[in-house]
């Protein structure tokens, strides 16, 4: 049985759409500074993420991002992007990021066949491919810097 290429786009498409970026606030009962020590940032649009260690200065936490999608290639090229896009909006002036873990959900398979009936005698071959299909988490915190 052949899987239609619409069918695999179809399906593509509705696992990218299973993408979710949500904000949750910090709550303290002050303000929490916090005093790092250093580590190693990179920047994605313009905003420091910080994947290990903290940045050396002052700084307090907005709250944090929680990230979960698709492990493939085109969702997993916009996980920063989008991460940055959700602390912007809600004054976030760099991201430390808290956790990254990727994980084998299931399998999706894919097979083809052909017969040629005219031959004398007949012969058939067929190939069939499994691919994980993986899922991602992410967790980063969502900072200010202070003076």
């Amino acid at each position: 049985m052949r899987f239609p290429v619409t069918a695999a786009l179809a399906c593509a498409l509705a696992l990218t759409a299973c993408t979710t970026t949500t904000y949750r606030p910090f709550v303290t009962s002050g303000d929490a500074i916090f005093e790092g020590k250093g580590g190693i940032a990179y920047a994605q649009d313009g905003m420091e993420i910080w994947d290990f260690g903290d940045p050396p200065r002052r700084y307090k936490v907005l709250g944090i991002v929680d990230d979960e999608r698709p492990g493939g290639v085109g969702p997993m090229n916009r996980l920063f992007g989008d991460v940055v896009s959700k602390a912007r909006e809600v004054g976030g002036q760099a991201l430390i990021q808290v956790r990254n873990q990727s994980q084998i959900v299931g399998y999706q398979r894919s097979d083809s066949a052909y017969a040629v009936p005219s031959a004398n005698p007949a012969s058939a071959a067929g190939t069939a491919t499994s691919i994980p299909v993986r899922k991602n988490k992410a967790q980063f915190l969502v900072i200010q810097y202070v003076q």
